[in-house]
């Protein structure tokens, strides 16, 4: 089997796995009793804790060449974190839980897109990476739909998800070892990034706010309105099947234009989406706002991902996108304490609504400065084009009129 299928089918029992508690934590949480405000603040704290975990392992990575040591290391420790998981009825067990996981998902969902980047080469990258991450929606499917239609029990479903992780060690197994690097570079500070990356990394913190409300809060969201945890693992599978078919057609679209383009469309479309889901009360039609998911989040996903590895040097990938995971997660952090708050103390049609406009102002932000750097940018070729011209004009002997 060749590196770029071992990598497809790695993902995909990944994903199976670890989706299963991105879909049902905070249901988990909200079934034995655990209020709003407790699920806010324990899905934020352990956000803090990813933040220092994401940039820690991703830092590590790129100094010692451990990428697939780490993913290994990661893949036990969630193995096991799973087990853990079902047994947990306290939120004081559920902190536990948060920090356990937050230092082992970064190891794994931090670490494998840079494997995977660079596996894939440069031609068709976008194209390339969209289908890996394409696997990882079929594995999503598997894990947060199929399973909960077999086993009713959350506890039950995250035990036997535990499998897939135990066969993904073997393919990260039969990974060919990375090539050392024999170039040293000094570690990539977040205020070395230039200005565009710097743009982007503070417009995706707006955008985050609004993740704990389009998942987590979302699940909790639909047992509110009384849907049944099988419906939960349909909704939970329409967004790995939305993913599935535009993740492949966001990496095309990276290829055929710049990452920024599709990054700009991704962020718009965020505010929309929760903004949507606020205008529902009925959970059967709670699909409706799913259907932005491939959009917004797939976009982000892929071309985030592309545009941040292209812009810094080989051995400084793994550090970069642990900048962007590590403001994504400083984004959920306070995005989980807002929403857990509002959606306590005012209801949940008021928390998305709120979590929309903020993230319209992250959209809005790195929509304007993608403009006014290509205004810089065509106005730089300009002044170049006329000092060309000059310059030919002189050579020739010609005075400029």
């Amino acid at each position: 089997m060749s590196t770029i299928w071992i990598l497809r089918f790695t993902c995909l029992l990944q994903i199976a796995s670890m989706g299963i508690l991105f879909v049902f934590e905070a249901v988990r949480m909200k079934d034995v009793g655990v209020g709003e405000s407790e699920i806010g603040l324990i899905l934020g704290f352990s956000s803090g804790v990813f933040i220092l975990s994401s940039i820690f392992w991703g830092r590590l990575a790129d100094k010692r060449g451990w990428h697939k040591r780490i993913v290994v290391w990661g893949t036990l420790g969630f193995t096991g974190l799973l087990f853990y998981f079902a047994l947990c009825t306290t939120p004081w067990q559920f902190f536990v839980y948060g920090i356990l996981r937050s230092v082992f998902m970064p190891m794994i969902a931090g670490i494998m897109p840079t494997i995977a980047v660079k596996a894939h080469g440069e031609k068709q990258q976008g194209r390339k990476f969209g289908i890996y991450r394409a696997f990882g929606s079929v594995g999503f499917i598997l894990g947060a739909m199929v399973l909960p239609l077999v086993f009713n029990d959350i506890a039950i479903v995250a035990q036997a998800s535990s499998v897939f992780l135990i066969g993904s060690l073997f393919l990260i197994s039969r990974l060919p070892k990375p090539e050392a690097s024999h170039i040293h570079r000094a570690p990539l500070e977040i205020r070395n990034l230039d200005s565009l990356i710097k743009l982007f990394l503070f417009s995706t913190f707006f955008i985050s706010l609004a993740d704990p409300a389009v998942h987590g809060f979302f699940n909790a969201y639909a047992r509110d309105l009384g849907g049944s945890t099988r419906l939960l693992g349909l909704l939970a599978g329409m967004f790995g099947l939305v993913a599935f078919f535009f993740l492949p057609l966001m990496g095309r679209a990276i290829d055929h234009f710049r990452p920024s383009s599709v990054l700009v469309i991704s962020l718009l479309f965020q505010p929309l989406r929760v903004f949507v889901t606020s205008t529902l009360d009925n959970p059967n039609f709670l699909w409706i706002p799913i259907l932005f998911h491939g959009i917004c989040w797939g976009g982000m996903e892929v071309a985030a991902v592309v545009y941040l590895s292209r812009r810094v040097e080989d051995g400084q990938k793994a550090t970069v996108l642990s900048y962007y995971m590590a403001v994504r997660m400083l984004g959920t952090l306070v995005g989980a304490s807002v929403c857990g708050y509002v959606a306590e103390h005012f209801g949940y049609v008021t928390m998305f609504r709120t979590i929309s406009a903020a993230a319209l102002v992250g959209a809005l932000i790195y929509t304007l400065g993608i403009v006014i750097s290509r205004i810089r940018e065509r106005s730089n070729r300009g002044i170049s084009g006329t000092e060309h011209q000059l310059k030919s004009d002189q050579a020739r002997g010609n005075e400029p009129f």
